[in-house]
């Protein structure tokens, strides 16, 4: 099933399958943790059934969720699922881009992205014009919604191959 969110197709089956794949991969206590958030009022068992009961009950409250919450939650348990030393796991993905620095208009293309930050392939930047610590405004697409999305950022590495840019606000 396709469901149409600002003009795009996101496949709901995909994203639900993935993030139940996600949470059955996910500890008892996690899996605890998760429900509390998406259920403040659950009652959290212990003993024998606690598992499986927490589990169903966690099952039931996502299947509630509307595609945007399952998004949401989806890219958060991808970005903390990695094994990296970085808080936030990279996901491969490749979209164009459109970024203003310094008030002037450049395009390039996502090479990846997390939680907290994108890196942009754009090598045609004179690193004497773009230094870490300058403001970046950015125009793309979601990775799981497909949302059209405006958010600021600052450049926090610059590279022969790129930039990579720390979002304002977590995604």
């Amino acid at each position: 099933m396709k469901k149409s969110m600002s003009g795009d197709n996101v496949n709901v089956a995909k994203v639900t399958r993935e993030l139940l794949d996600l949470i059955m991969k996910q500890p008892g206590t996690e899996r605890a943790k998760l429900l509390k958030e998406l259920k403040p009022d659950a009652q959290i068992e212990t003993g024998s059934n606690a598992t499986s009961n927490t589990t169903t009950a966690l099952i039931e409250a996502v299947m509630k969720l509307d595609l945007h919450a399952r998004c949401r939650i989806l890219g958060e348990m991808k970005a903390i699922s990695g094994s990296s030393r970085r808080k936030y796991s990279r996901v491969d993905f490749f979209s164009p881009i459109q970024y203003v620095i310094n008030d002037r208009l450049s395009s390039g293309f996502i090479k990846n992205i997390s939680v907290s930050g994108i890196f942009i392939e754009a090598p045609r930047h004179n690193s004497a014009e773009v230094k870490p610590g300058m403001a970046v405004k950015m125009i793309f697409d979601h990775p799981y919604t497909g949302n059209h999305l405006k958010i600021d950022g600052k450049i926090v590495r610059v590279a022969k191959s790129g930039l990579g840019i720390r979002f304002d606000e977590k995604l």
